[in-house]
């Protein structure tokens, strides 16, 4: 057997022969697999991925068993979750376990339900120890790619990602009315007490993110009220934030949330030639951190993250109907009854408003650093108050982060969010 490793890159002595063996055996279903060959390149840029190891790996390999004989390879993305200091809130919350769940029972269960709806990536193989590992099929080869994270998508994309967001919302209603205990078994998001409350580590990274914020607030003609608001956020930080995605006595409905839904964990494909640039399937990664609770969790942290000011100012309200427009007509697809209402659905965003100003604070700027100042981020570099204050600058000094930060705030000015707390 052939190890090949062309980029010298750092591969955990776990990741052997008898690793890809098991995974392959399980994922294809074969009895026996003989491989021969396995090759690894890093599967995400640098800065991209702030909790994992993401390595891209081709293996060559034959089936020992009924009629097949013949060399095949199989193109996959291995996912190592190893847990530090830094990271321990991570697993506090579980989020290897829920990420399990998602790839192996909820999606396929989904793609059923929906029929001829693709939601992810297949999962071929999940272990525990010695570090927290998913495999699945490289998506890459079937054509998709992510979209460049430091410039926010345009219409077209955004259009497609609502609209894909929309069927998943959906058909995640219906499998909860079928099977209600998946409620119960993913009720814990981004934002919850063991990562606010029983941890240190969101204060440390996203209130220093809203500090840095308000210290370039404070200087804006007009922006007095949302200053002063902003401070008494810090002041109140793990209360308020905790608030935000807290169950309220009148959400209308609960949906299955991504529940970390910017530009780096979902992916496109370009299938017509003629329109090269215009994307025509979208499909969801990295389910850490999914909840069933409010649709607008992940509405509004998509728009106040992912989206180009541009098309915030020309074509939000239209993105949102189109989401509902392709959310009901799944439900009515599927023959869901009482269908939620567009009015319901306007509710829930005003709700969960706040949960949007997280976004927009806590990732948007961490988003939106430039890529040749982002190769070294990730949660331990990021504890680090001196590389904070140094990308925040890299960030925060650009004049379109500051024009989508104004617009933004204005925005939630003017809808009352910052008397929500």
């Amino acid at each position: 057997m052939i190890i090949k490793n062309p980029y010298n890159i750092v591969v955990p002595a776990y990741l052997d022969n008898e690793f890809f063996t098991t995974a392959l055996e399980e994922g294809l279903r074969e009895a026996k697999i003989n491989i021969t060959e396995i090759n690894f390149e890093w599967g995400s840029n640098p800065g991209d991925n702030y909790c994992s190891c993401i390595y891209r790996v081709v293996v060559l390999y034959e089936r020992l068993s009924g009629e097949y004989n013949q060399k095949e390879q199989l193109n996959l993305i291995v996912k190592s979750i190893p847990i530090t200091k830094e990271t321990q809130f991570l697993e506090d919350v579980g989020v290897f376990i829920k990420e399990k769940i998602i790839y192996t029972d909820i999606l396929p269960r989904l793609e059923i339900l929906g029929q001829d709806f693709k939601f992810g990536a297949n999962c071929y193989y999940t272990i525990k120890s010695p570090t927290q590992t998913i495999v699945f099929d490289d998506l890459q080869v079937d054509g998709f790619k992510l979209a460049a994270r430091q410039d926010g998508l345009d219409w077209h994309h955004s259009l497609l990602l609502l609209q894909q967001l929309g069927k998943f919302h959906a058909t995640s209603m219906v499998l909860a009315r079928k099977d209600p205990n998946i409620v119960k078994r993913l009720k814990n998001g981004m934002l919850c007490e063991d990562t606010i409350i029983k941890s240190n580590t969101y204060k440390h990274i996203f209130g220093s993110t809203l500090l840095q914020l308000i210290s370039y607030v404070k200087n804006w003609q007009g922006y007095l009220n949302i200053t002063e608001r902003l401070a008494y956020y810090y002041d109140h930080f793990n209360e308020i934030t905790l608030k935000s995605s807290e169950t309220k006595p009148d959400d209308r409905y609960v949906v299955l949330n991504h529940g970390d839904l910017w530009t780096t964990n979902f992916m496109f494909a370009y299938d017509d030639p003629t329109v090269p640039k215009i994307p025509t399937r979208a499909l969801f990664i990295d389910f850490q951190l999914s909840i069933y609770a409010s649709p607008a969790m992940d509405i509004n942290f998509f728009l106040n993250t992912s989206v180009q000011l541009e098309v915030l100012q020309k074509y939000r309200d239209d993105l949102i109907y189109e989401y509902y427009r392709t959310f009901s007509e799944t439900l009515m697809r599927l023959h869901f009854p009482n269908i939620p209402t567009f009015e319901d659905l306007q509710h829930e965003l005003r709700s969960r408003e706040l949960y949007g100003l997280f976004g927009l604070y806590g990732f948007y700027p961490m988003i939106s650093i430039p890529k040749e100042a982002s190769g070294d981020s990730s949660i331990e570099t990021w504890s680090d108050e001196t590389f904070k204050r140094k990308k925040f600058d890299a960030s925060f000094s650009s004049e379109k982060v500051q024009a989508f930060l104004k617009w933004n705030l204005k925005r939630m000015e003017a809808l009352g969010v910052f008397n929500d707390f």
